[in-house]
């Protein structure tokens, strides 16, 4: 993500207490201020900006996050182009595989989940609607930095931080450089249990004619009813067939 060379010091005190609100789920003025690191009263002042024109609204001197989010959410969402193409196929996926499938775009050189559906047997997991995640250790993360273009790839794999998420947890930059190489060979990209330990998943990118990215789907599962057959042959089968509806109607935008 990039970083702001004179970034304004009252607009990201207002981020973090919005930060503050979203982890906590609501905190009152004396927390939020601990929090961050600055007084009560330069909180009270933010809050009661942001609580005028609906973005927080205040329970009980508690403050939560206002549902005047979602209208902006609603208009960040409709600048992806095949969004409801995407998600139709992505309900199919679930509703076929019984596990839970996602749809995610790269933003900043991070993979943002867009959308998550759930089959019968579906795992609960941390992942939901907004959720960021580094592109390395996961499926749809790795479809996409396989088919991007080069000059992008290298930026984000130079600024990536890598991180001993679990045993199988690829951190080396050379080994994945060459499992790029094999994704981009055989269409379809795979988490062994590097973001999760036991949760494993197969992901494939979604482009146009012109070999533009749009983002990429997966299925993610447990590894006890995903084994290895199944998880490199029947989940791609499923997969490739959704993106390749889903690449057909791109054609129709």
């Amino acid at each position: 993500m990039a970083e702001a060379k004179n970034p304004v010091q009252a607009v990201q005190r207002t981020l973090d207490i919005l930060s503050v609100l979203r982890d906590t789920g609501g905190a009152r003025v004396t927390e939020i201020a601990r929090e961050i690191g600055v007084s009560k009263g330069t909180v009270h002042c933010h809050l009661a900006t942001l609580e005028e024109n609906g973005y927080v609204v205040n329970e009980n001197s508690e403050y939560k996050l206002g549902l005047r989010f979602i209208d902006l959410a609603h208009y960040a969402k409709d600048r992806i182009d095949i969004y409801d193409i995407a998600t139709s196929e992505v309900d199919t996926l679930a509703e076929e595989s019984g596990e839970m499938a996602l749809f995610t775009v790269e933003e900043d050189g991070e993979g943002i989940c867009l959308y998550t559906a759930e089959g019968a047997e579906a795992v609960k997991t941390e992942v939901y609607v907004g959720y960021r995640n580094q592109l390395y250790h996961t499926a749809v993360g790795k479809a996409m930095l396989a088919f991007m273009p080069a000059e992008k790839r290298d930026e984000i794999i130079e600024n990536t931080e890598f991180e001993q998420l679990t045993p199988n947890t690829i951190t080396d930059e050379d080994e994945l450089r060459a499992e790029l190489e094999q994704i981009r060979e055989d269409g379809i990209a795979y988490n062994h249990g590097e973001t999760i330990q036991g949760l494993v998943g197969a992901g494939a990118p979604i482009r146009d004619q012109d070999g533009t990215l749009y983002g990429a789907i997966s299925i993610i599962g447990p590894v006890r009813r995903i084994n290895e057959e199944r998880l490199e042959t029947e989940i791609p089968e499923m997969i490739h067939r959704a993106v390749n509806i889903i690449e057909i109607n791109i054609t129709s935008l």
